[in-house]
């Protein structure tokens, strides 16, 4: 059998155990910190570990989150050969066996164990990027719910502030709505079809843009012969400030997946 190394990794720290072969340890279990002077600690067993049985090591990771990235990244420059396992398939392995011990030293051996019973598989990058994935699908889900919460707040604003903007857009919360709308608010209405044009650029045509600059020169006329609360003007503002932040998170969070 060939030689391996249990690594169960941890925040800021892994403990490690070598084994010649199946229930052989070779050394004392040991707790390297993910420094360049940890990494290189485990570099250097590893190579006792090669140059004692003339073999090529395989190294075995228990990882939770995302603590095992630094170790991994020297692992791949080293060159060494690993595999990694999550916590949950380690304790459906643990759960097969009569006796329960949870020390460092038995989790050491337990990985150990499950390589030499065939209960692991190489590392494949897929499930990295699937991992990456997952956490940039958290965070869209993150950002979508704040947005969705940030819409209704800001609509029930607008209907106290300027009533009238809504249904000028056919998407009142796109980003070419809210800009105009932000311009609005803060009284710069110089150049309606500039204004209107330089924020939709091409998605539309120009008849397009003059009806819509029509509209809203209308619409304005009416809004600032009308009185209206100042305080909630600018929490209109900030709100309009915060969407248009959601929308450029939630395009670049969506250019990621795409990827």
């Amino acid at each position: 059998m060939e030689p391996v190394v249990g690594v169960d990794v941890a925040k800021g720290a892994s403990v490690i155990q070598a084994f010649l072969k199946r229930n052989e340890p070779f050394g004392k279990l040991e707790s390297i910190t993910h420094t360049d002077f940890g990494f290189e600690r485990l570099g250097e067993i590893i190579a006792e570990l090669k140059a004692k049985t003339g073999t090529d090591p395989a190294i075995v990771l228990k990882v939770t989150g995302d603590y095992h990235r630094g170790l991994v990244a020297y692992l791949d420059r080293s060159g060494w050969k690993y595999f990694i396992i999550n916590p949950l398939q380690s304790k459906r392995a643990k759960g097969t066996q009569l006796r329960k011990v949870k020390t460092d030293a038995a989790d050491a051996w337990h990985l150990a164990e499950m390589y030499y019973c065939g209960d692991v598989r190489p590392h494949r990058t897929w499930e990295e990027n699937y991992t990456e994935l997952q956490h940039v699908t958290r965070q869209h889900e993150f950002i979508t719910g704040m947005f969705v919460q940030a819409k209704l707040n800001t609509r029930a604003l607008l209907e106290q502030v300027f009533p009238g903007y809504i249904g000028l857009f056919h998407h009142l919360f796109s980003a070419t709505s809210l800009r105009v709308l932000q311009r609005c608010l803060e009284g710069r209405v110089d150049g309606l079809i500039d204004m209107i044009k330089e924020n939709t650029r091409k998605s539309h045509s120009k008849q397009w843009i003059e009806e819509k600059a029509a509209q809203l020169e209308q619409m304005l006329f009416h809004w600032h012969n009308q009185p209206r609360s100042q305080s909630q003007t600018r929490a209109l503002l900030s709100m309009l400030s915060l969407l248009l932040e959601f929308l450029e998170q939630l395009n670049r969070l969506e250019n990621r997946l795409r990827k």
